[in-house]
């Protein structure tokens, strides 16, 4: 079994070209597990970023068909490419919305794991019809990620801590059995 380490973000730039850190990372990885690493920290790389996330941006990192499923999060996405459409939304409520550290990534084959924690403030514009409430929001997310032969996405799950998120942002509205969810 491979030991964990962790990359700072100087090395991480270095060997996947993403400047975050990855705080439990194996050390023994295969060329295949390394190139995979390399596309999914790409693929989010883009898709966290206010100025460039878009289904054109992360198509180069995606198979032909391919999938996306998070239903409690992203129910109307079903390809990454959607995902990153529909996350630049989000991100224009959150104008400052990034990823502060990769917790962990875990390849395996053409499988790669990852957990990371992200934050961002709504100062930007209304969300579901809130108002910027200035505030900021902390949260972490998962998701895993199914690659081809050639190290393109062919699926991804997400699922992430959606009430921490909208807790900190002061998005959870007084009483949740008589008002919807933003």
């Amino acid at each position: 079994m491979s030991k964990i380490n962790s990359l700072s973000e100087a090395e991480t730039v270095k060997r996947f070209g993403v400047s975050k850190e990855i705080k439990n990372f194996p050390s023994d990885l295969a060329a295949e597990e390394e190139r995979n690493v390399k596309t999914v920290l790409g693929y989010m790389d883009i898709a966290y970023s206010p100025t460039h996330s878009s289904a054109a941006a992360v198509e180069k990192f995606c198979a032909k068909g391919s999938t996306f499923d998070a239903r409690s999060t992203f129910p109307t996405s079903h390809t990454p490419q959607e995902y990153a459409d529909s996350h630049s939304h989000v991100m224009s409520s959150l104008k400052d919305l990034h990823i502060i550290q990769f917790d962990v990534v875990i390849p395996k084959g053409n499988f790669v794991a990852l957990r990371y924690t992200a934050t961002g403030s709504h100062i930007g514009e209304p969300h579901n019809g809130i108002k910027a409430t200035q505030r900021r929001g902390q949260w972490t997310a998962a998701g895993n990620f199914l690659l081809d032969d050639e190290g393109r996405i062919t699926h991804w799950w997400k699922d992430w801590d959606k009430m921490q998120m909208w807790k900190g942002l002061g998005w959870v509205r007084p009483n949740n059995d008589e008002t919807e969810f933003a």
